[in-house]
């Protein structure tokens, strides 16, 4: 027979060839198993801008997760959710708050911050180390998360759809001026201003109006990097990509007509996108108020926009270096007196150099200063209703996370996830397709 003809290298290359195609077979067709469907948000796979968010990183750097050392069971649930979905995170300790010396607090603010429960310190100062840890490494990008977060298994494609609001948000081609040759939709804002959340974590008015633009109208509109999915990391500094909520972009009172779109006060919107929640189940919290997002948009869309309206918890944001650099100077050295979610949704909705009333008797050159002067001092914050991650109330006990109603938060779920990897965590362990996979929030009403 000819195989007996074959000398030793000739069988071990082909045996070797033998066992690497079947591998090969074996994982990629893992790879393609039905929970993985894009849920509406096939047209943004052919971008090659986005390839890197199939990374381990999602396209960031790093990804750094805050854990107390203690909460070992934390860590391995994070270790567990990330194995299921090919995450690799790196772990900053947590601080316990009475371990911090009232002289390691910023100046500014410190009567007030030395009053600060222990846990309010603690989580301030983890924060300030991860965000000194990216400056230390001089990372271009990473993602801050906290170690109760959760996320969709169809996680990448949502990413996929943020990544190109985030590029045309924050490119400096997309002026107000070049809106004009957009289809931007007009609307009544459905946010109460005397009864927002959000009142706290952004001093500037509730806008009346909303600028709506499909997402996909936006397509092919701008130059694209390919090392950056999220736009240039020069103009950008925080993605809030996970929170207990957010308010729709809000202008300063002394900014003009809300009602002129720019890229400030522009609401892109996704729709449909099956990943979302129908409104009904759209709160941060059981004891929470139901999201405007319902109300103000048709069922199963996602909108993206700068987070300038105030936010609520730090379940995960990404930060540039620019953002990084900028965050810790702030509140690592010069500021601090309240909650991390409150300075943080403060800052993002304010800027470093607020805009001076309107003069007429400036010369067009003092004006130019003034407008360069603007730019420089911008805060880019962009952010997604509902959020891409959300807090997971985990079994055997109450969380820890109070409800913005009153009393804390008992029922085993992870708000606006329909198939979450925390409650879907045994069945993504055994291997299981979507027909063992729970939707915690179905289309179809409950029993």
């Amino acid at each position: 027979m000819p195989f007996q003809r074959w000398n030793l290298q000739s069988r071990l290359i082909v045996a070797a060839g033998v066992f690497c195609l079947g591998y090969w077979f074996i994982f990629s067709s893992r790879s393609r198993i039905p929970w993985r469907k894009d849920a509406g948000l096939e047209y943004v796979l052919s971008d090659d801008s986005l390839r890197s968010i199939e990374n381990s990183t999602l396209g960031f750097q790093k990804l750094f997760v805050i854990n107390m050392p203690a909460r070992t069971d934390r860590r391995d649930a994070v270790d567990l959710a990330a194995a299921t979905t090919n995450l690799k995170f790196d772990f900053i300790p947590g601080v316990g708050g009475d371990s911090i010396p009232e002289a390691a607090l910023p100046p500014e603010g410190s009567r007030e911050s030395i009053k600060m429960l222990k846990g309010i310190r603690g989580s301030w100062r983890s924060h300030m180390n991860a965000l000194n840890e990216i400056v230390h490494q001089n990372l271009t990008t990473a993602v801050i998360f906290e170690d109760d977060m959760d996320w969709d298994i169809r996680l990448r494609p949502q990413l996929r759809a943020f990544a190109l609001a985030s590029q045309f948000l924050t490119s400096p081609s997309v002026t107000p001026s070049s809106l004009t040759n957009y289809p931007i939709s007009q609307s009544e804002n459905p946010e109460d201003p005397d009864l927002s959340i959000h009142n706290d974590s952004s001093l500037n008015p509730t806008s009346s109006f909303l600028n709506s633009l499909p997402l996909s109208a936006t397509s092919g509109s701008i130059k694209k990097e390919e090392r950056y999915p999220y736009g240039d990391p020069k103009n950008w500094d925080i993605l809030w990509l996970g929170h207990c909520g957010v308010g729709f972009p809000r202008s300063p009172s002394s900014s003009g007509s809300e009602e002129v779109p720019s890229p400030e006060n522009l609401v892109l919107t996704n729709h449909p996108d099956l990943t979302v929640p129908l409104p009904k189940y759209l709160r941060a919290h059981p004891f929470g108020p139901l999201d405007a997002l319902g109300s103000s948009h048709p069922p199963h869309t996602r909108v993206y926009h700068h987070a300038s309206g105030g936010a609520l918890c730090t379940v995960a944001y990404a930060v540039s270096q620019r953002g990084a650099r900028r965050l810790l100077a702030e509140f690592g050295v010069k500021r601090w007196s309240r909650i991390w979610d409150d300075e943080l949704g403060q800052w993002c909705a304010g800027s470093d150099f607020p805009p001076s009333p309107p003069s007429f008797s400036s010369s067009p050159e003092i004006q130019n200063q003034e407008e360069k002067r603007r730019k420089l001092g911008e805060r880019k914050c962009i952010t997604s209703q509902p959020p891409i991650f959300a807090h997971h109330h985990p079994p055997g006990g109450e969380s820890n996370i109070g409800g913005l109603g009153g009393g804390y938060a008992r029922t085993v779920e992870s708000k606006y996830l329909r198939l979450s990897v925390r409650m879907n965590l045994w069945a993504l362990i055994r291997g299981e397709g979507i027909e063992g996979l729970v939707d915690q929030w179905p289309d179809i009403e409950r029993d």
